[in-house]
């Protein structure tokens, strides 16, 4: 199963998953989750932040609707 595939999937489940299940999702994920936000938020403090120009932060866009 392609990544986009299961991205919607589980995007569809979440959707209509009633509170029961989006608290255990979110118990298996929240670790992984929490780290995420962690180092995004460190990135630019640290000066590893990834920047874009506008015209590639566009063409990134594009490329991902052309895509699918």
């Amino acid at each position: 199963m392609e990544t986009l595939e299961i991205k919607k999937k589980l995007h569809d489940y979440i959707e209509t998953a009633d509170e029961e299940k989006l608290k255990a999702i979110y118990m298996v994920l929240e670790t992984d989750i929490e780290s995420v936000k962690e180092s995004r938020t460190k990135e630019p403090e640290a000066g590893t932040a990834k920047e874009s120009t506008w015209q590639e932060a566009k063409a990134k866009a594009m490329k991902r609707i052309v895509e699918g």
